[in-house]
């Protein structure tokens, strides 16, 4: 394998000269601080000598890079001897291009030697007959919709007419994650464009494309403070939903999937409802913000989830009291008392009465107020807003909640 240039591409803990054998990163010649790399990476490497018995390869990293890519086939010629490989180690390595790898920040091939070419065959359609020569630099838009969110990049197809085949372009974006994709039409509405502007600089020798450069202002400007406006966007037209569903409580997951019109995994934007809790009470100019945060508090969250209702919208709280447990509903910007319904002390009992009450607040909803009060027999009880003072209504609130739970 002598002379042989490879690609050695990086998914999270592992390295891989071929598709089928991983190498634990521990096993590959890069400095201790280096555990993964979060963004895809590969590097293309010249084999200085191939040592059978230790089952080990010296190379020469030639360049680096952030995107993906494929093996070429003269390298899967290889396979057999690279899948006998368990060690691979580097004559050196140039420190700031790996750490812009793993940062997910190279955007062109970063090379070692300024007076090397390599080729990235992985751009090169097979039976590629083109002999164009030189270089294509061209700004041209693209539509979002056109665009794909994948982790640490967005990526595009364009047909140029210097180059007889389509070219996969790939922007890097640390910020972005694939489960953007599902939202995109937001992060369009954020940025206030339906197009993002391109700036391409492709480099081509013979058949063979030898760098991408590519940029684009509007990607540049997706960062954590976007996608927080983005976030709070998506919630706000949530909630404002008109979907009609024969359902009444939910929790996070069922809330989005139920409400948003796009399939998106609101793990992009949420760990735990906690945080979805905490962005609805931000955006809403809610008269109940002390009430709900102080029944947040005191949440059974290991026992059950917070369920959240639609319409009005409000939350249903499990709270431990010293002889039950209390199911808690309050609505979030509608002027409703606070209703408590007593259940048993055991948990086993809690997904059971919550079926019940369940039931119970979706006859409020058909029925009203006045027929559910006048017609049942359940142990419940009313506590009352006072918002003459919003400080004092707090605590005549909570001074009257306590003395129920307690």
């Amino acid at each position: 394998m002598f002379g042989e240039d490879f690609k050695i591409i990086f998914k999270g803990n592992k390295a891989y000269l071929t598709d089928d054998k991983p190498i634990p990163l521990n096993k590959v010649d890069i400095p201790n601080y280096v555990t993964e790399f979060k963004y895809p990476t590969y590097w293309l490497i010249k084999v200085i000598k191939h040592i059978e018995t230790e089952k080990r390869i010296y190379c020469e990293i030639i360049s680096y890079h952030n995107g993906k890519t494929r093996f070429e086939e003269n390298q899967k010629r290889f396979s057999d001897k690279l899948n006998a490989l368990e060690t691979v180690t580097f004559r050196s390595i140039d420190t700031i291009a790996l750490n812009k790898t793993i940062k997910g920040g190279i955007s062109k091939p970063f090379y070692t030697s300024k007076d090397t070419v390599i080729s990235d065959n992985s751009y090169l359609p097979k039976n590629h007959e083109t002999t164009y020569k030189g270089n294509i630099s061209k700004t041209f838009y693209v539509k979002f919709k056109d665009v794909n969110f994948k982790n640490g990049e967005v990526t595009f197809e364009k047909k140029f007419d210097e180059y007889k085949e389509i070219i996969e372009l790939s922007i890097v974006n640390p910020s972005i994650r694939e489960e953007f994709d599902a939202v995109k039409n937001y992060f369009s509405k954020i940025l206030k464009t339906k197009k993002i502007q391109i700036n391409s600089k492709i480099e081509i020798t013979g058949n063979q494309i030898t760098s991408i450069e590519v940029n684009s202002p509007e990607i540049s400007k997706i960062n954590e403070q976007l996608i927080e406006e983005v976030k709070i966007n998506f919630i706000k037209s949530t909630k404002n939903s008109n979907i009609e569903i024969d359902k009444t409580l939910f929790t996070m997951e069922e809330y989005f999937d139920s409400f948003s019109k796009e399939e998106v995994n609101i793990n992009a934007f949420y760990n735990d409802d906690s945080d979805f809790f905490e962005d609805l009470l931000k955006i809403t100019n809610t008269k109940h913000y002390k009430h709900l945060n102080f029944l947040s508090k005191k949440h059974e969250s290991r026992i059950m989830k917070l369920r959240f209702l639609h319409k009005p919208f409000s939350f249903l709280f499990l709270i431990e009291g010293k002889e039950n447990y209390h199911y808690i509903w309050e609505t979030l910007d509608t002027k409703e008392a606070t209703y408590v319904w007593h259940i048993e002390k055991e948990i086993s009992k809690v997904k059971e009465y919550l079926n019940e009450i369940e039931s119970k607040i979706k006859t409020i909803k058909i029925d009203g107020k006045k027929n559910y009060i006048n017609s049942t027999e359940d142990k419940f009880e009313r506590v009352y807003h006072d918002y003459s003072e919003v400080k004092q209504g707090f605590v005549k609130w909570k001074k009257e909640l306590n003395f129920i739970l307690s």
